[in-house]
């Protein structure tokens, strides 16, 4: 039973991820849900040292932050922002820095003098880019895609 609902769990994600750039409005729970999904990704195959998975993932989190962008909607990341899983904290925050600055910036600080591992090591690495981060022009990146 297990197997079966793998399957039908990996089916349907790649049918979503397909489809998914084509979405309504409506899809945005579920990309939201994605980003979750695929951050967690990111994150396990960082540790695993899995980084084609991990590039997929990434690419897939790209497509959904484009999304959310285009729908207007990018501030629904927000919701991350009190999670217990630092990394997906992280991703939120780093997505949302250029409209966000301060709040994002207050949390992706927090997480690096956590020392949590690898959220901790990406946050600061975050922060040494964050001016690039926080500029508004980082979303033009991700639109052009």
């Amino acid at each position: 039973v297990a197997d079966i609902s793998l399957a039908h769990s990996r089916t349907f994600h790649q049918i979503h991820m397909r489809h998914f750039s084509r979405s309504t409005a409506g899809d945005i729970k579920g990309g939201i849900i994605l980003f979750e999904t695929h951050v967690n990704t990111i994150h396990e195959c960082s540790k695993s040292g899995n980084y084609r998975k991990s590039n997929r993932a990434y690419s897939h989190v790209e497509t959904i932050v484009k999304y959310l962008l285009e729908n207007h909607v990018l501030e629904s990341l927000k919701t991350f922002y009190e999670s217990n899983n630092l990394f997906l904290r992280l991703y939120a925050a780093t997505y949302l820095a250029p409209v966000d600055s301060e709040t994002c910036y207050k949390i992706i600080k927090e997480i690096m003098d956590k020392d949590e591992g690898w959220a901790s090591f990406e946050a600061e690495y975050t922060l040494k880019d964050w001016s690039k981060l926080s500029n508004p022009k980082v979303y033009d990146r991700i639109l052009a895609k």
